[in-house]
């Protein structure tokens, strides 16, 4: 059972992890990493169980782009709070490849980078690390309201000459308080 954050909310879900001894003969839902899914993605698709992709640091996500509407979700993983990988392969997800369904970050990702990745197009998180999971349960919120770098899934505004300086809506709202 793996806690999972969605839209202010908490669920317990069970996935599996596909790997190269298990293949498409795994049972039940199941978490397939992108390299392996790309060589059989048709046996993945047809299994009876949903099917979601793990995309790991480094790796391109152009290959998904054919089979990402018949998929349960896109696990992004993050393998380290200082590895920012998983944040650009969101980005290109959604902002490239149009990438409408549920991106769900997984791995060793610290609250304060919760925000940033959700502006990046991350819209669910696997939680693994207790202090994570304990802040969020607290209703913790480290927003950032200024940005130096525009992403094209969050409506911004400009701020002041910097064509790339944004500062969220949220920040007007506080300010207007």
């Amino acid at each position: 059972m793996a806690t999972i954050y969605k839209d202010g909310e908490f669920v317990e879900e069970t996935w599996n992890r596909a790997d190269a001894e298990t293949g498409e003969t795994i049972e039940g839902d199941a978490i397939v990493p992108l390299s392996l899914f790309v060589e059989e993605a048709d046996r993945f698709l047809t299994r009876s169980a949903k099917t979601a992709v793990l995309v790991e640091a480094g790796d391109d996500v152009e290959p998904l782009q054919p089979h990402l509407d018949r998929l349960a979700f896109v696990a992004v993983d993050f393998p380290s709070f200082a590895d920012g990988r998983g944040f650009s392969a969101a980005r290109v997800l959604r902002e490239q490849l149009g990438y409408q369904g549920d991106i769900r970050a997984v791995g060793k990702y610290i609250l304060d980078q919760v925000p940033l990745a959700r502006r990046c197009g991350v819209s669910s998180f696997e939680i693994s690390k207790p202090e994570v999971l304990k802040a969020l349960k607290a209703g913790e919120w480290p927003e950032v309201t200024k940005y130096l770098q525009p992403v094209g899934t969050v409506e911004e505004i400009p701020v002041g000459t910097r064509p790339w300086a944004r500062r969220s809506f949220r920040d007007v709202a506080v300010a207007a308080e």
